[in-house]
């Protein structure tokens, strides 16, 4: 048997009081969250993760108020169900800046972003950290979103997806297609920076985009930004066989981890990718301390603090089902636009879940079918060692239920007894994101990448 391959691992951040799955235990004693307005605050959890020898320090988005739970935002403001949404992009250079191998990675939504200028912005964070930026493409979810972006109704889900694959086409072009490798010269004594005649146009004129160019960036280290993409539907995994480098998976159960994530590199390897050019994070939840008392104990406590409106709260904006308007028995419908997939019976059935399941799902501190593990360090190295032999992921992304907590007790803890195992990097992640994601250490997309197919010279 060969020796035990180390994980990914990365925390799971948004600059917003309530993170994630639970999100009233910023009221926890121990929670520092309400000191997210403060670069204090990013910068220790950026130095804890850069000790830890983490892969990436990855920021979720919304561009909304979760405003569905009893038809307002009323709710999310008194829980701070995601928000406030302060702008993650801004964060990154700060926390670049303090450290050297950390990669970051950024929710930004294809839907109310223009590619021009999301192509600039993630050149120039790729320029400025040293290629360690990765983008999470997302079409966004919450109708609060675009009525913000002057629209009276959200686009329909395949729509959305359909605007999705124009937008990557056109920032492909500026990115891999508009200056050739060799069009920087940067001669001071030939009085030239750049060759005009090795960079062009794009000219590109489409369904919903017009957009000339050329790129107003140069080449960054990467030129395109690892991409990442977390839908799990039949539209989200086929889009992720096409684009995704890097899929992350809100699921719990192994062999449905591994079942998906097969389908999803069944269907990049059809379009002529290799299978281990998609690699996977798997959302974990931790409690521990150094006896199972102890780690009891402190769940425990989470959840004296976790309080379930606030979970619904979440639940509902995530779906676009006002869940407060069903009682236990009634099912839930599918006729929504938000995130089907939470609406659907674990068991493949086709059915939906009733509202009394989802409340019954919701009553402990976990997020419906997300993985969290209670116990001492080597229990839950252990746990984490055969989740990842049975579900084949790559690794793992850290969701905190405490900050920054669950992070200083994941690093403290459950690192070394990760190491023990061989599932733990021993040195600090060094070069490009992509590099260390690709077997061939390249910067670049590789060859066989539908991005690639935009090259200057190809």
């Amino acid at each position: 048997m060969s020796d035990p391959k180390p994980l990914l691992f990365s925390l799971y951040e948004q600059a917003s009081v309530g993170c994630g799955g639970a999100p009233s235990l910023w009221t926890h004693p121990a929670d520092e969250r309400l000191r997210i307005n403060t670069l204090d605050f990013w910068s220790n959890q950026a130095r804890i993760a850069e000790q830890a020898n983490l892969d990436l320090f990855f920021f979720a988005d919304v561009l909304g108020l979760y405003d569905v739970y009893g038809g307002s935002a009323d709710a999310a403001l008194k829980w701070a169900v995601e928000a406030p949404a302060n702008d993650p992009l801004l964060h990154i250079p700060a926390l670049a800046a303090q450290t050297r191998h950390l990669a970051f990675g950024v929710t930004v939504s294809t839907t109310y972003e223009h590619p021009f200028s999301h192509a600039r912005r993630f050149s120039t964070l790729d320029h400025l950290t040293g290629g360690r930026i990765g983008w999470n493409i997302v079409t966004s979810y919450l109708s609060s979103a675009a009525h913000n972006f002057g629209l009276d109704q959200m686009i329909r889900h395949g729509d959305r997806y359909e605007r999705a694959e124009e937008f990557l086409d056109v920032v492909y072009k500026l990115w891999e297609g508009s200056w050739a490798d060799d069009a920087v010269v940067a001669d001071k004594s030939g009085l030239r920076y750049a060759r005009g005649d090795r960079v062009r146009r794009i000219d590109h004129e489409g369904a919903h985009y017009r957009v000339a160019g050329p790129h107003v960036c140069a080449p960054s280290p990467q030129r395109s930004p690892v991409l990442i993409q977390a839908g799990w539907s039949e539209r989200g995994r086929q889009f992720a066989a096409k684009h995704a480098e890097l899929v992350f998976v809100a699921k719990s159960n192994p062999e449905e981890i591994r079942a998906g994530l097969t389908d999803i590199r069944n269907l990049a390897e059809a379009r002529g990718r290799a299978r281990n050019d998609v690699k996977s994070l798997t959302v974990l939840r931790i409690v521990t301390a150094p006896t199972a008392i102890e780690a009891q104990r402190k769940y425990d406590e989470l959840q004296s603090n976790y309080h379930l409106n606030a979970q619904l709260v979440s639940y509902a904006g995530d779906t676009g089902i006002d869940i407060d308007r069903y009682a236990d028995n009634e099912p839930l419908t599918t006729q929504t636009e938000g995130l089907t997939s939470y609406v659907m019976r674990p068991d493949g059935s086709g059915k939906p879940l009733t509202a009394g399941e989802v409340r019954q799902r919701f009553a402990r501190v976990t997020r419906g079918s997300d993985l969290i593990l209670v116990g001492t360090p080597a229990q839950i190295a252990d746990r984490i060692e055969e989740h990842a032999r049975i579900s084949g992921t790559d690794g793992y992304m850290l969701n905190p239920l405490v900050s920054p907590g669950t992070l200083e007790d994941f690093a403290e803890l459950v690192v070394p007894e990760l190491i023990k195992r061989g599932l733990y990097r021993t040195e600090a992640p060094r070069g490009s994101f992509r590099s260390r994601l690709r077997e061939d250490s390249s910067d670049r997309l590789p060859d066989s990448a539908y991005g690639a197919s935009f090259r200057f010279d190809r």
